[in-house]
């Protein structure tokens, strides 16, 4: 073989993989595949309900045991810190140095987690209900009450000493609870039998007004907000992603559900994440919020109730397994997003330089050629 043809094969090898390098990427770009991969576990005590995640620490709560705190910076190890015993931890939520957990017995606790080997109980609130679901902001605590307990309204800007300002629909259960900028969004029901997405002007705490509903044929277990959409997962029926452009008139945008039984849903990077009892970790594409698609499913049997996520690292909260721990890729990396990354650079690099190596190389035989 002489070298003219032996450089037009290296042209060609490279320019080929170049090709395939650079096909790969853009098929990253359009969700194909998804790729789950288990780096860990820790086993919390036994019904692992909701996570929250500060840095590399996430707090789990657990029905059984109480509020683990766990050091996630090498996520094949996650390793305890501490235990918060706790009767029937439900949810958490935390802000700064401050950890708030409701449960099922004892109402609502605020919890000092400044020095995280050592917890320290700021207060607690004996409302005197079940507790479903809570949210915080601005210094005030939301809490939704199971049993008719309704919403209630907790000043807490000093977290030494709370104090309910307010109860709002005490014949009604709220199953989920989020605000936004003096608007709550809550999931409430009456004796079990009308379910509805409750928007509320709570501008003044005394004086909660609706503004818009939505009916839902069951109940919604968890809400998440982000500009004009709202994910609502629906425990029996999956997830209503709902236009809250107009507050007194939200909209059903799309409707999906897959079988399963959706816990929480989450806003993550232009993506809906679903922690699943039945199904575990789904995620969809919902670029298009009226036609959501399903990229991905991690299930090993266990049922997840919520999560949290950091970069391309999901904690899950699972029911049995307690804090697990997946990685995921094909949908954050930004060399994916743009479409090329250093190797298909240095292939192109390389392609080039023979390329002009190849074509002096033949210029130079011309020159040299005797006819």
């Amino acid at each position: 073989m002489n070298k003219k043809r032996i450089f037009k094969v290296i042209i060609f090898l490279s320019l080929f993989l170049s090709i395939i390098m650079f096909s790969g990427l853009i098929k990253a770009t359009q969700g194909l595949p998804i790729v789950f991969t288990k780096l860990g576990n820790y086993d919390t005590g036994g019904f692992a309900f909701d996570i929250a995640i500060r840095d590399d620490i996430v707090f789990v709560s657990d029905a059984n045991a109480g509020l683990n705190i766990i050091n996630v910076s090498n996520p094949s190890n996650p390793t305890l810190i501490s235990l918060y015993e706790l009767d029937r931890a439900h949810k958490v939520y935390i802000e700064g140095n401050i950890a708030f957990v409701t449960n099922w017995i004892h109402g609502f606790e605020i919890i000092n987690i400044t020095d995280l080997y050592n917890p320290e109980q700021l207060s607690l609130s004996l409302t005197g209900n079940e507790l479903n679901s809570f949210d915080v902001n601005d210094g005030f605590a939301y809490l939704g009450a199971d049993v008719s307990g309704g919403l209630l309204i907790e000043d807490i800007s000093d977290p030494k000493n709370p104090i309910l300002i307010h109860q709002y629909n005490a014949s009604g259960d709220i199953t989920a609870v989020n605000v936004k900028n003096d608007i709550a969004y809550v999931g409430s029901s009456i004796s079990g039998v009308h379910y509805g997405f409750t928007i509320l002007n709570v501008t003044e705490k005394t004086n909660p007004t609706i503004m818009g509903q939505y009916n839902t044929t069951h109940w919604i277990s968890g809400i998440q907000i982000l500009g004009d959409l709202a994910l609502a997962a629906i425990w029996q029926q999956g997830l209503l992603i709902i236009n809250i452009s107009n507050p007194t008139n939200p909209t059903l945008l799309s409707h999906y559900f897959d079988g399963g039984a959706t816990d929480r849903a989450y806003f993550v990077e232009g993506y809906a994440f679903l922690a699943d009892y039945n199904n575990g970790l789904e995620i969809l594409d919902i670029d298009d919020p009226s036609n959501p698609i399903e990229l991905g499913q991690f299930f090993d049997g266990g049922g997840a109730h919520g999560l949290a996520t950091l970069d391309n690292i999901v904690f899950i909260a699972d029911t049995n397994d307690g804090l697990e721990i997946i990685e995921v890729n094909g949908l954050f990396s930004t060399s994916e997003s743009v479409g090329f990354n250093s190797y298909a650079v240095i292939f192109v690099i390389t392609s080039t330089t023979l390329l002009t190596l190849a074509n002096k190389q033949i210029t130079k035989s011309k020159k040299n050629r005797i006819y």
